[in-house]
């Protein structure tokens, strides 16, 4: 199933407020039994199960509140063998007062065991969709198919609904920490602030307790969260259903603390620390359930991020994450542990720019992406500028790990971010030059720029014109060589050039062009030949008397064949340019017309 992103708030309650009659919540949520002593390695088979009377009371343990355990009283209800046969679940009623406060079993959940004096049945995995009222009915899948001893995959298709109710995995938060709430960054991940980066370690790794896969590790960790349904000496086993379902797997297994329940409109859900120190592997990810073993360390791909910050400290910080995700989700975690850290270091100041520069290395080719790119605003907002960058890289490595005919991952990632306590932006308001220039001279070019909005900078280009070029009126065109192409190409005016289209192009092509320099701080201006007029052979305005009209032997406005000279028309000269750096990023082109004579 896929991982829903859940939106966290602070460590509060979201709570109705648009009915003063509504009762509020005057303390935490707590389990009031006491944990039960029984041994919950013992298997209860589905056989065992069967032969249960409706009624039966069980329990379901999980970390509840402040890293403590607990033993939630729930009802059997039935075995259900129609819903992903051949494999049965156990229909229960979540009969706990504390389950029915917090209106549910919660987000962060899944997986943890239902079990009786004789033994573990099952692991909690699925529920009605859209249940707001009591009673909450919730399905246990058989720990016999979570462990594997009754097989691994269901050989018939899941249905969607039993007895006319749509069934559902229970949702599997992502968690998130080391992001600045007050910041709203692409995708709205700054709403992710949902859990706590903490040095303090998790207190076992037995069945109730959580089971966090981590995705990106560091300051800024992403993990999911579920629980542990059994344990088997270094394996566990969680979720009771699949996290992704993609197989087989190798992603970290880190540790997590439950700090308490929080009710909440959509769905109630845990809220938890995260350490990112890594305690195993999980291997698979398939229905029925997800396994792992302890005390293993899978590879990892490490991600640097060094900054640059305007007072002179240097900030360095490390992150790693998983190995064989999905191309999507690898380059939107490289691209936000690059540069979502350093957002939630600097405030949204005006009149500041950042400079990026990347060096990230894939398995699958030699060949690195090697990105440096100036950031600006107008205002020189550096959250505007930030947000940019996240987006070229992102779209950058789309680019390089998304196509069909290769396939590159990651393999180390680094990326250079320096701010700049300035506005870097400017806006190309005015070109002056020649109108006139002979063959062989040169034409001397100022142009000036509005940088932020407050101060005005003179460029002096210089630009010689061939004696090779003939005589004629030209465009002169100035701004960005991001607008106007690369020196010396044929692109068409106020075009920039590429490769040809994506299908086109060869691995190596793509790299080439990501990699090369920034075009939009290079000044350029660029002369071209322009457009000659179409020929006048016929203009209605002109007909009358003493109006012209069509040429002798036209018909209907197309002149005969022979008034055409024989052989394709005269190639246009290819346009002449020069350019400089400016440290500016640019934006806005002026043309001029300039005649170009030949010297008498």
């Amino acid at each position: 199933m896929p991982i829903r992103l859940a939106l966290f708030a602070l460590a509060v309650a979201v709570w109705s407020c648009g009915d003063d009659s509504d009762p509020a919540p005057t303390a935490p949520l707590r389990p009031s039994g006491e944990l039960k002593t029984w041994d919950l390695s013992p298997i209860v088979s589905a056989d065992e199960v069967r032969a249960m009377p409706p009624g039966t009371p069980i329990f379901m343990r999980t970390e509840f509140a402040n890293g403590e355990l607990a033993d939630l009283e729930m009802t059997f209800v039935q075995v259900v063998d129609d819903y992903l046969a051949p494999m049965p679940v156990y229909m229960v009623e979540a009969s706990d007062p504390v389950l029915i406060q917090l209106e549910g079993i919660a987000q962060g959940m899944s997986g943890s065991p239902v079990f009786t004096e004789q033994g573990t049945w099952g692991a909690i995995a699925y529920g009605f969709s859209g249940q707001d009222s009591p009673p909450y009915y919730f399905f246990a899948t058989p720990i016999e198919w979570v462990i594997g001893t009754r097989g691994t995959l269901p050989s018939a298709k899941r249905t969607a609904t039993w007895e006319g109710n749509v069934i559902t995995p229970l949702d599997t938060p992502l968690l998130s920490t080391g992001l600045n709430g007050g910041r709203l960054l692409p995708d709205g991940w700054s709403l992710l602030s949902a859990a706590g980066l903490t040095q303090e370690r998790q207190a076992s790794f037995e069945a109730g307790r959580p089971l966090a896969v981590g995705l990106l590790l560091g300051e800024l960790t992403l993990s999911s969260l579920g629980t542990i349904s059994y344990v088997d000496g270094n394996r566990v086993y969680g979720f009771g259903h699949p996290m992704t379902g993609r197989g087989a797997v190798s992603l970290p297994i880190i540790e997590a603390k439950v700090l308490g329940e929080i009710s909440n409109v959509s769905a109630p859900f845990k809220f938890a620390t995260l350490n990112p120190t890594v305690r195993g592997t999980l291997k698979e990810d398939r229905l029925p359930a997800v396994r792992g073993v302890l005390d293993e360390e899978p590879d990892l791909v490490p991600i640097k991020s060094v900054y640059a910050l305007p007072s002179g400290r240097t900030v360095e910080l490390a992150h790693r994450m998983a190995v064989g995700i999905p191309p999507d989700d690898a380059l939107a975690m490289v691209s936000r542990a690059f540069f979502f850290p350093l957002a939630s270091r600097v405030d949204n100041d005006l009149e500041h720019s950042i400079r990026v520069t990347t060096d990230i290395a894939f398995s699958g080719s030699d060949s690195m992406l090697t990105l440096a790119r100036l950031y600006s605003t107008p205002e020189g907002q550096l959250e505007a500028s930030i947000s940019e960058a996240v987006r070229d890289v992102a779209k950058a490595l789309s680019e390089l790990m998304t196509r069909d005919d290769y396939g590159l991952s990651v393999r180390v990632a680094e990326v250079h971010v320096e701010v700049i306590p300035e506005t870097r932006f400017a806006t190309v308001t005015k070109v002056t030059a020649d109108s006139v220039i002979s063959l062989g001279s040169l034409l001397d070019i100022t142009t000036l720029l509005r940088v932020g909005r407050a101060e005005d900078r003179e460029v002096q280009l210089a630009l010689s014109v061939p004696d090779t070029l003939p005589p004629g009126f030209y465009q002169l065109e100035v701004g960005s060589a991001a607008l106007l192409g690369d020196v010396g190409d044929d692109a068409p005016l106020l075009g920039s050039s590429s490769f040809g289209s994506p299908s086109e192009e060869t691995l190596d092509d793509v790299f080439a062009r990501l990699n090369k320099p920034d075009e939009r701080v290079l000044l350029k201006a660029r002369l071209a030949l322009g457009e000659p007029d179409p020929p006048a052979f016929f203009d209605p305005r002109l007909q009358g008397e003493g109006g012209g009209g069509e040429p002798e032997g036209a018909f209907g406005g197309v002149p005969p064949l022979g008034s055409f000279s024989p052989g394709p028309p005269p190639l246009a000269p290819e346009p002449v340019s020069t350019q400089e750096d400016v440290g500016l990023m640019l934006q806005g082109v002026k043309v001029l017309e300039i005649e170009v004579v030949a010297v008498e």
